[in-house]
């Protein structure tokens, strides 16, 4: 049976609160977004999008190791012979955008 977000909050996690600081915990502020401000948006998200942003940073450190190599994966993947602007752009992307790219290219 699958669980409701709330109670699979619950169960992995213990509170909505201790879930949002360990998803604040990889997640960086967006430029010219103040960082009290990023961390009550964060506080604040529904259950069901904490724990997408949660799995998603999991996966990606599971399979990839990190944001970084999957970035340069995505652009092997993409272009052979690697392409700079390219990867300055995906690399400001959300992991789950990064996640979901990765498997459009087959990385």
């Amino acid at each position: 049976m699958k669980l409701s977000p709330f109670l699979r909050v619950r169960s992995e996690h213990g509170t909505k609160a201790k879930l949002a600081q360990e998803v604040l915990s990889f997640l960086t502020a967006p430029e010219g977004e103040d960082q009290a401000d990023f961390e009550q948006r964060i506080k604040t998200l529904s259950n069901a999008k904490l724990l997408r942003l949660f799995d998603a940073h999991q996966t990606l450190v599971e399979k990839h190791g990190s944001k970084g190599a999957l970035v340069d994966a995505i652009v092997a993947a993409k272009f052979k012979g690697g392409n700079e602007d390219y990867k300055v752009k995906i690399s400001g992307f959300t992991e789950p955008r990064l996640l979901d790219l990765a498997r459009q290219v087959g990385v």
